[in-house]
């Protein structure tokens, strides 16, 4: 009953404290919230580009793209040799109608492309699948080269390499995420243990009447943590609802993007619990740092 009593008082203090103070606070509120915000869409970017990965890497492929003109028998002759290679899981031909109706699903924007050019400019092809005991880069590569001379072929590509430096290129992104984000944070515990400073100092004269009648250090301590703490989880839910507000924006475009897999930009339900945990633990921090450097 005693602690229950506490806590009333203390959260009852601090709200009064934070409304005294809200031009201040609001600013303490604000740094903590563009830090989290900007942790928050680093991780939460590179986490949905992650996946997409993850998606991409689930299929490689090899796309052949076969000559203009190619004879049935010849293009025959190629698929089987392909389905011979113990790599090889499927094969799929994409006739020259189909490759430009991708095109045109893809890229909206130049859907008009061909009748400028007068003329479909893409070729067929064939798209390799491999089996997933057979996708080392060393396996995508040693294919390519047995049949980039094969009759019928013009091309080979083969997404691979560029698919692992994305892969390299999402890690690097959550690094400089956290760096930049850790930085900022280190700006919010400053920013609120110097707001919980001065709060100590307009209140020193009633601080002083308490320690007087006997107030335990904990008692006096406990409002300022709790105003740390509440200053803190504001920011997180701020910073929550920009993130969600901005992924939304970005989804719009997104959203119905082919090429992304129709990937969804939303904001996960941990990032949104980690953001308000966090600040609330950086409003702590950041009281319990100020509180050691004033008496209390």
């Amino acid at each position: 009953m005693l602690m229950l009593r506490a806590l009333a008082y203390f959260f009852q203090e601090a709200i009064t404290s934070l409304w005294r103070s809200r031009l201040v606070n609001s600013i303490s509120i604000g740094t903590i919230a563009v830090s989290l915000f900007v942790l928050g869409a680093f991780l939460t970017v590179a986490g949905n580009l992650g996946t997409v990965v993850s998606r991409w890497t689930e299929k490689i492929q090899i796309i052949v793209y076969l000559e203009d003109g190619i004879e049935d028998r010849v293009r025959d002759s190629l698929e089987n040799r392909l389905r011979e290679d113990a790599a090889v899981e499927s094969i799929e031909l994409v006739d020259r109608e189909e490759a430009l109706a991708r095109f045109q699903t893809l890229f909206r924007d130049l859907s008009s492309l061909p009748e400028d050019l007068g003329e479909n400019p893409f070729p067929a092809s064939l798209e390799v699948n491999l089996k997933p005991t057979h996708q080392s880069p060393g396996e995508v590569e040693r294919l390519a080269a047995d049949f980039t001379s094969v009759p019928g072929v013009q091309e080979i590509q083969y997404d691979l390499l560029w698919i692992e430096r994305l892969a390299t290129g999402v890690r690097l992104l959550r690094g400089v995420g956290a760096f930049l984000g850790g930085i900022l944070v280190l700006a919010g515990i400053f920013t609120i243990s110097n707001v919980i400073r001065l709060t100590v100092y307009a209140r020193e004269d009633e601080l002083d009447i308490m320690r007087l009648v006997g107030a335990t250090r904990a008692y006096v301590k406990g409002p300022f943590v709790v105003e740390g703490m509440i200053q803190g989880g504001l920011g997180g839910l701020v910073a929550a609802g920009l993130l969600w507000l901005a992924l939304r924006w970005l989804a719009r475009d997104l959203a119905s993007s082919e090429l992304l897999g129709r990937t969804a930009f939303a904001l996960p339900n941990e990032i949104t619990v980690a953001l308000v945990v966090g600040g609330m633990v950086v409003g702590v921090v950041g009281s319990l740092l100020s509180l050691r450097r004033v008496r209390v």
